[in-house]
């Protein structure tokens, strides 16, 4: 008995909230009256709901859980038996299910045992827990096998009409996901050609911004202040994805978390999509992904960049991020990718700070007609060339590693610099950081009237800065170096 309340006293920790609330509606009883407080207030009382697949628990278990007269054999039963503020505590055992969690059970914990052996096998299923509520905990569950999603926390889709969108409700805010082992989700996804998925007999296709995939292993859209943290989310096609198709993403946290073997997509996302995800509104103001922060993750060996950041529509805007103190390891892409493909896109004031990142691969077919990094690089920071220019980027004491680009920036030609800009229109801030011997420590590629990297007090692997012998790294393309630091900066 005592492993189990172990077990769930993070659980118990969660639920205080709840517990806060009960003590202040018996202050009130103390003063008016329990007849009293029950008419003026009418509000029900947060209760505990136990899951067990058996139906039993012992009494002296279900005692210290504080558990209700009814032990449910389904979470999705307990969940259609919760009201606003609940505690839904779930047993060690295996749910095949979809667990949906409507929009009127605000502040409701879900709670897995332990999440090796709490599992959501979503066999079938669309996703594996659906959340369209605030405030809402999903902790300690292993979430597995959906057709799609492991874990989707979204509203309901937006309002179209024929100039733009609306959201048709706010955004979603106060979720966390933790402690939860996502794997082998996006089971609908086709790969005998090009990626798609499909509608199958029982789930519908994904949306059009989602077709190269079935989903994340966690998404969030249109959610803002939640937080995704010290989760396992492995060998789905995606791992975590930040978007805005039905409203505004924005002051996330996304941390502590180990992001791995997702194939064929990145490992953390923060894409701009078109309203709704349909290609029908593209060049439609998507509603935005802004001040999201992704901190102290490890993003290994996924099939596309470690972190992307995405704005492939005109309209579509993700921007003023801060991505810090990673681990970006043997992503098939960059491990921090950039990509604005569209005029009228929003791709500025995002900050690079303090990640180690290593052995990494390349990014040669970006856009139409145009050619990205062929070699291993670190940091991809590309537009087409209709794109709007991209500013405010600040790539500020990173340790880059086994790549032969440490940043690679530009593209063949980047030509949309307005008439009565400044020149360069593009620049690129690139300090602190820690080059590879032997390496190209910063490639831009972009005409020298248009891009300019300000690359000055990075070390070059060598105390003679870029070029000084044949061990340092060196400056290809438009780049300010000097000053250069004579030994590393900020090491990892």
């Amino acid at each position: 008995m005592k492993v189990l309340n172990l077990a769930f006293e993070p659980a118990l920790t969660l639920a205080s909230a709840g517990r806060r609330a009960l003590a202040a509606i018996a202050a009130v009883a103390l003063v008016f009256g329990y007849g009293a407080t029950a008419r003026a207030f009418n509000i029900p009382l947060p209760s505990v709901l136990c899951v067990k697949a058996s139906g039993t628990i012992p009494k002296g278990v279900a005692k210290k859980l504080k558990c209700g007269q009814t032990i449910y054999t389904t979470i999705s039963a307990a969940v259609g038996a919760a009201s606003a503020g609940d505690s839904i505590f779930v047993l060690a055992g295996k749910y095949s299910e979809m667990v949906s969690i409507p929009t009127g059970l605000t502040g409701l914990s879900l709670v897995g045992q332990n999440p090796k052996n709490t599992i959501i096998d979503a066999t079938g299923q669309q996703n594996g827990v659906f959340d369209q509520a605030d405030n809402v905990t999903i902790d300690g569950f292993t979430i597995e096998n959906a057709e799609h999603e492991g874990i989707l926390v979204e509203g309901p889709a937006a309002n179209c009409g024929f100039g733009t969108c609306s959201p048709v409700a706010a955004e979603i805010t106060g979720v966390t996901v933790s402690n939860n082992i996502v794997q082998n989700n996006d089971q609908a996804l086709k790969t005998s050609t090009t990626p798609t998925c499909p509608a199958t007999t029982s789930v519908p296709a994904a949306p059009d911004f989602e077709q190269e995939d079935c989903g994340e292993g966690v998404h969030l859209d249109g959610v803002a202040f939640s937080t995704v943290t010290d989760n396992l989310i492995a060998d789905n096609s995606g791992g975590i994805l930040l978007t805005d198709e039905t409203n505004a993403n924005h002051d996330n946290l996304v941390s502590n978390n180990r992001v791995q073997h997702n194939v064929p997509d990145c490992g953390i996302t923060l894409p701009s999509h078109p309203p709704n995800g349909s290609g029908a509104n593209v060049g439609k103001p998507s509603f935005g992904v802004f001040n999201d922060t992704v901190a102290d993750n490890l993003s290994e060996d996924n099939g596309a960049a470690g972190t992307g950041v995405f704005a492939p529509t005109p309209g579509t805007a993700s921007y003023k991020h801060l991505i810090v103190d990673n681990q970006l390891l043997r992503n098939i892409n960059p491990g921090v990718v950039f990509h604005s493909h569209a005029p009228g896109q929003k791709l500025n004031d995002t900050s690079i700070v303090g990640n180690l990142i290593a052995g990494n691969g390349a990014d040669p077919t970006v856009g139409e007609n145009e050619t990205g990094p062929a070699d291993s690089t670190g940091i991809e920071v590309y537009a087409d060339p209709a794109a709007a220019p991209i500013v405010g980027v600040k790539i500020v004491g990173n340790t880059i590693k086994n790549e032969s680009n440490g940043i690679w920036v530009g593209a063949s030609e980047w030509n949309n610099c307005p008439n009565n800009a400044s020149t360069p229109c593009y620049i690129v801030d690139a300090h602190q950081n820690n080059f590879a011997p032997r390496s190209t420590g910063v490639n831009n590629t972009g005409a020298a009237t248009d891009v300019l990297v300000n690359a000055a007090n990075n070390f070059w692997g060598c105390g003679k800065g870029p070029g000084g012998n044949p061990a340092c790294a060196t400056a290809a393309g438009n780049v300010s170096v000097f000053p250069f630091l004579g030994a590393p900066a900020m090491p990892r």
